[in-house]
């Protein structure tokens, strides 16, 4: 005990002195009862910040704010409803192509616990008006559809990948049909409209994050796949010049079988040609963080360099430099305490020393920590676990890994 509580000491004096200088600076979010946020950085450089609230009799609100002179504008509130699916590890995320801004989140379409849909919304004025909420998929089953990610096409058009369960009602009619959670994705474009949808991988994990990014060549998704003898390593697919999707195929074979979701997806960054990607596994029981570097736009990966320490819970993030090394942010517990970390990594295996970020939980309701860089500030948010849940943000200086 006396160990737990000399670690909590040493993590407050620490984040203290930080916040005393330009290395580390914590910034209020205006917001109570709030949990689930997510960043985003825009092609002008402007920093969001979504995330949910609760209000009243049961009500959840998406919120958004802006950083201005380092500290968060007055929310506002994109949407809210009594019906949605709120969930720790499925959380909204907002992103922006051109002048438009994209978020989504998920709404309860029955019953059922994972019959939920997703819903998109597009602005096209940078916020400050939004229009109505429409789906991404086309198919009316009441069966799961979430773990979304996006990223930018071009300044009208973005794409949306997500988890889809269609498979697990539609089996019910067709037994050649397998029940088994498929990877699928949409173009879309600033006006609601599809323009396109894919089956990206007819068989994944059933509630691991997605995650996507642009190349050069066009754009990356990373996701949680699931063999047929329950090996659910990471894998991608990309999307050629030609609006051709190739082969899904590992990042690397980890070999973790394991019979149930880990809930723990994989993230990925680009940079001009470059590609990182960073995931979570317990292949031979043994906790690892990788993070494996690409320098042909994803055509091939380079050996995963492991970083962390076996206690780590996962919950990443990556963001790239321009010099091709990458920021990576995960959960881990230290001498009995958990913390959320952020180290550099560079592509020649190279790691800085690892920064504590602050205290966090074991708990699912500390969600998964989200960061943006810009310059050489790392922006983050997180959930904080007390009498209520907190959002938090702070920017910390790339120079801590020099220190």
């Amino acid at each position: 005990m006396r160990q737990f509580v000399l670690g909590i000491m040493m993590i407050s004096i620490f984040n203290s002195c930080k916040q005393k200088n330009i290395e580390f600076q914590a910034i209020e979010v205006p917001s109570q009862h709030s949990s689930e946020p997510s960043l985003h950085k825009a092609s002008d450089g402007t920093i969001y910040l979504n995330w949910y609230e609760a209000i009243e009799e049961d009500s959840t609100a998406l919120k958004l704010a802006k950083l201005e002179d380092n500290q968060w504008s007055q929310p506002k509130t994109i949407a809210k409803g009594y019906n949605w699916f709120v969930n720790w590890a499925d959380f909204p995320a907002l992103i922006s192509f051109g002048d438009n801004l994209a978020i989504h989140y998920l709404e309860k379409s029955a019953e059922d616990t994972y019959a939920y849909d997703v819903k998109l919304m597009i602005s096209n004025d940078k916020g400050n008006s939004w229009n109505s909420a429409f789906k991404p998929h086309l198919d009316e089953t009441k069966t799961e559809h979430g773990f979304v990610s996006k990223t930018a096409i071009n300044t009208s058009e973005f794409l949306a990948v997500w988890l889809d369960g269609r498979q697990m009602e539609l089996t019910k009619k067709d037994s050649t049909i397998r029940p088994q959670m498929s990877l699928r994705a949409a173009i879309v474009d600033q006006n609601n409209h599809l323009k396109s949808e894919y089956v990206l991988d007819e068989r994944t994990c059933d509630c691991c994050q997605t995650d996507t990014a642009l190349t050069n060549d066009g754009p990356i998704v990373v996701y949680r796949d699931r063999s047929e003898n329950e090996i659910r390593d990471i894998f991608y697919t990309k999307q050629n010049k030609n609006g051709m999707w190739s082969q899904p195929k590992a990042i690397f074979n980890d070999n973790w079988k394991i019979s149930g979701c880990p809930v723990n997806g994989p993230a990925i960054s680009t940079k001009n040609n470059n590609v990182a990607v960073t995931w979570f596994t317990v292949a031979k029981d043994i906790p690892q963080i990788k993070v494996a570097f690409s320098n042909d736009n994803g055509d091939t990966f380079k050996t995963p360099i492991q970083i962390g320490n076996t206690r780590s819970l996962g919950r990443l993030d990556i963001e790239m430099l321009d010099d091709t090394s990458a920021i990576v942010s995960w959960i881990e517990t230290v001498n009995g305490q958990t913390v959320i970390k952020i180290q550099r990594i560079f592509m020649n295996g190279t790691q800085s020393k690892e920064f504590v970020v602050s205290e966090s939980s074991e708990s699912r309701s500390s969600g998964f920590p989200r960061m943006v860089i810009k310059n050489d500030e790392i922006i983050m948010t997180w959930t904080q676990i007390g009498e209520q849940l907190q959002v938090k943000t702070a920017i910390i200086n790339t120079s801590v890994f020099e220190n």
